[in-house]
C-alpha cells in the first residue's frame, strides 16, 4: 500500500486527546470517520477521526476513536498524517489531483504549445492554473470553458483572445 502526506501533528490541544494537525492536503481529509494512518516510530498507525474542527487558517483540532486522552496521545507531536491511497480514491470522476497536473504541458486547441503548469491556485471564484508563458504567469481557470480534456503529459486549452 501507498501513503500520501496529507496533515502534520503540531501539538496536543486540552486533556481530551486532541490534537492540532496542520492540513497539507488539496482536500479535505479531516472529516469524522476518515481513515488516516499516523507515522510513528517508522510505522503506519491506522486512526479513525472522531471528531474534527476547523481551528485557524489550514489548522484542525482533531481527536480519534480509542485516543480520547492525552496520555494517549503525546507520543504522537510531531509526527506526520498520512491517507493511503485506497482512502485517497476521487469522489469525482472528474476531479484531478493538485500533484497530478503540476507539471503538464499546456496546449491550445490549435495543438500550440503554451507553458507548464507551475502551481495551482485556489482563490474564491475558481481554481486556477499557474502557467508560465513568456516569463509571465498566466492563470487558467479550471473549469469546462477553458478546458478540453486533460491527457497523462498535456492539458489541452480552449484559448480564447487574451488569456496570453
Amino acid at each position: 500500500m501507498n501513503y500520501y502526506k496529507c496533515g502534520h501533528i503540531m501539538t496536543t490541544h486540552g486533556l481530551k486527546g486532541d490534537l492540532k494537525i496542520k492540513n497539507l492536503s488539496d482536500f479535505d481529509r479531516f472529516k469524522k470517520g476518515n481513515t488516516l494512518y499516523i507515522l510513528h516510530n517508522f510505522e503506519y498507525i491506522p486512526v479513525v477521526i472522531n471528531k474534527a474542527t476547523l481551528f485557524k487558517g489550514d489548522t484542525y483540532l482533531v481527536s480519534f476513536k480509542d485516543l480520547l486522552d492525552i496520555n494517549l496521545v503525546e507520543k504522537y507531536h510531531s509526527d506526520d498524517i498520512y491517507i493511503s491511497d485506497k482512502e485517497r480514491e476521487l469522489d469525482e470522476i472528474d476531479g484531478y489531483y493538485y500533484s497530478d497536473l503540476i507539471g503538464k504541458t499546456i496546449i491550445n486547441q490549435k495543438g500550440d504549445i503554451k507553458g507548464i503548469v507551475k502551481e495551482i491556485k485556489e482563490l474564491p471564484q475558481y481554481n486556477y492554473l499557474v502557467v508560465e508563458y513568456n516569463k509571465k504567469n498566466v492563470l487558467i481557470p479550471f473549469i469546462d470553458e477553458f478546458i478540453i480534456d486533460v491527457k497523462d503529459n498535456e492539458i489541452i486549452i480552449n484559448e480564447i483572445e487574451g488569456l496570453f
